[in-house]
């Protein structure tokens, strides 16, 4: 009886250390996959590494985290193998509503592709964790089973006080690239920037209030022949530092747009002290707009009621200073990394992490 106790003994020994050695391996293998993945993730600092929809984040110092947003509609089904082959990896995946209507592409007209108008990938079924700036998320898709929280991509800015020191050539700047040479009003700027309301509102912002405005993007789309320099100046297109600087030269930013989904142009402008003038109807963006930033409009007709409040205390409000207190890259930052905690909480990289940034 004692010898097969003692050999009972011996074979659970050697059956809880082979146990051990196998937990240790597999381990071993978990760590080592999952190091890899994150050695893969450094790759993303290099544009070429970078695809569209895709957004990648860093902690402050530069150091590439775990986390993947899905910010449109996938344009091909290379794209779709991308987001399969990030879910494989472990990577955290969330949804961010940073272009148009996405995620409800039933929406979406001819100027965009057939792959994005006609794929039945079910993002919101897909993806539960969300950034979503939408008055009413039911409308593109969401369900309780989502988890959203109200934050843009365009909340990811500063105020730049330096801008108070810029002389002032415009009372308003209109945004809206061309599409192609011969100006057409179906393209996919002129419909999302909405030209073709544009059009409508510059007489009464130029000939009956008697603003200058800057126009960039639309030379040569016949502006030119309809209003003289001193009226409305059009330029063509310039780039990012260009634009800021012209941004700076400005005092309200006209916005007619409609389909437009975290517009950071709005951003930009209000962290240079520009106040806005918004089309009441913009998909995203709406929460920027208040006593101190700007006024709503939706037409050619309440776009005069809306010019002439914000006209009448232009003077006396501080949109950049409303911005300073409400957002700002730290601010923001914290939020999309508390938010990311709680939206991942079996996921501890961000444990010793205060912030998180997007990879630009």
């Amino acid at each position: 009886m004692k010898f097969s106790m003692n050999t009972w003994n011996r074979k659970k020994n050697k059956v809880i250390i082979l146990l051990v050695v196998l937990l240790l391996i597999l381990l071993i293998l978990i760590l080592t996959n999952q190091r890899s993945n994150y050695e893969n993730l450094n790759s993303f600092k290099e544009k070429d590494s970078r695809i569209f929809p895709f957004r990648y984040f860093t902690d402050v110092e530069g150091n590439v985290v775990p986390y993947i947003a899905v910010t449109g509609f996938f344009r091909d089904s290379n794209a779709k193998e991308r987001y399969y082959q990030y879910k494989s990896e472990g990577l955290n995946i969330f949804g961010i509503t940073a272009y148009k209507s996405f995620p409800n592409n039933k929406t979406l007209g001819m100027e965009e592709g057939e792959y994005e108008r006609y794929d039945s990938f079910e993002y919101t079924s897909e993806i539960k964790n969300w950034l979503c700036c939408f008055r009413n998320p039911k409308k593109y898709g969401f369900t309780s089973n989502n988890n959203i929280v109200d934050i843009s991509e365009s909340d990811f800015y500063n105020a730049e006080p330096d801008s108070l020191n810029s002389s002032k050539k415009y009372d308003f700047i209109y945004i809206c690239n061309k599409d192609y040479d011969n100006c057409p009003l179906d393209g996919w700027n002129a419909i999302n920037r909405n030209f073709e309301l544009a059009k409508k509102c510059f007489p009464v912002l130029c000939n009956r209030f008697h603003l200058k405005g800057l126009v960039v993007g639309r030379d040569g789309c016949g502006l030119e022949k309809e209003y003289t320099p001193d009226k409305l100046e059009v330029v063509g297109w310039l780039d990012w530092h260009k634009l800021q600087e012209k941004m700076k030269e400005c005092r309200i930013l006209f916005v007619p747009n409609i389909l437009d989904a975290s517009p950071r142009v709005i951003a930009e402008c209000i962290t240079k002290n520009l106040a806005v003038l918004m089309n009441q109807e913009i998909l995203c963006g709406f929460k920027y707009i208040n006593y101190e930033t700007g006024e709503f409009f939706t037409n050619e007709v309440d776009l005069v009621p809306a010019v002439q409040k914000l006209l009448d205390r232009l003077s006396n409000i501080s949109p950049m200073k409303w911005w300073e207190q409400n957002y700002s890259q730290e601010k923001s930052q914290k939020r999309l990394r508390d938010f990311l905690v709680s939206a991942f909480p079996n996921d501890s990289s961000l444990a010793k992490i205060d912030r998180v940034k997007f990879i630009l």
